[in-house]
């Protein structure tokens, strides 16, 4: 049963970083204030479940632990706080973005690893 992955497995390896790729072209080239760090934290939440769900549940809690998931989604809230408290900045849009990027993505890691361990048809196969 497991060779029968393997192609599942091939194209989550090459697809993986073009999603990434895209999803931080995304950020840096929309301009700020009509979403781009939500666009871009959805796309690259779509990595994190295609990892979860090609490699398995406990492959992704060793990927993104849920200590760097906490880190990235405090940055995140500096960020967003930091960006909307200087108003006058040349570069708060940016901040604000990048801000909504992180706890977009730490949002949805949360969500993955929670949801593939409390539903017993998505956990790894014992």
């Amino acid at each position: 049963m497991r060779g029968a992955q393997v192609v599942i497995a091939a194209a989550a390896r090459l697809f993986t970083p073009l999603v990434t790729l895209f999803a931080f072209a995304l950020l840096a080239t929309r301009a700020p204030g009509n979403g781009a760090g939500f666009v871009a934290g959805l796309a690259f939440g779509l990595v994190l479940m295609l990892h979860a769900l090609t490699f398995g549940a406990e492959a992704a809690r060793v990927a993104f632990p849920m200590a760097s998931v906490r880190l990235v989604l405090a940055l995140g809230l500096v960020a967003l706080c930091a960006g909307a408290g200087l108003p006058g900045f040349a570069y708060a849009g940016q901040i604000i973005e990048a801000g909504v990027f992180a706890v977009v993505v730490a949002g949805g890691a949360i969500i993955v690893q929670t949801l593939f361990g409390r539903a017993p048809t998505l956990r790894d196969a014992e």
